[in-house]
């Protein structure tokens, strides 16, 4: 019976590494197309670039290119690594809320209720009426 269910995970172990050997194969390939296209399109945007100005400049263009992209890139992961999500409690059902509590003591004060915070909305419509009249503003200067 032991040895049954030894085969039994072996066979379940065997297909989950097959699984991840077959992903990790097809990341790579992905990978290293892109990165054939990736540079077969630097390369045509440094000939169009070529055509158009200098080869010096082109060249010095693409570089600026790549290096705002690679700046825009590490800016995220960055910023992405030290906003990790915060995990909720795992019993929150189990565990009474902050509000629960003071009304359980008595003659405790309940806590301030504050004011939510801004909404993601809110902030890109100030932030396009700001836009629009800075636009507006500046046609008429």
């Amino acid at each position: 019976m032991f040895n049954f269910l030894l085969g039994l995970a072996g066979v379940e172990l065997r297909d989950t590494a097959r699984r991840a050997a077959t992903t990790v194969i097809l990341l790579a390939i992905g990978a290293v197309l892109l990165g054939v296209a990736v540079i077969g399109v630097m390369a045509a945007i440094f000939f169009a670039l070529a055509e158009r100005y200098d080869p010096v400049v082109a060249a010095l263009l693409l570089a600026a290119l790549a290096f705002v992209a690679a700046l825009l890139l590490l800016v995220v992961a960055y910023v992405r690594l030290k906003h990790r999500p915060r995990r909720a409690f795992p019993f929150a059902a189990a565990r009474p809320a902050a509000a629960s509590l003071a009304a359980m003591a008595p003659g405790a004060v309940p806590p301030p209720g504050g004011k939510p915070p801004v909404s993601g909305k809110i902030l890109l419509g100030v932030a396009a009426g700001a836009a629009v009249l800075g636009l507006i503003l500046g046609r008429r200067i």
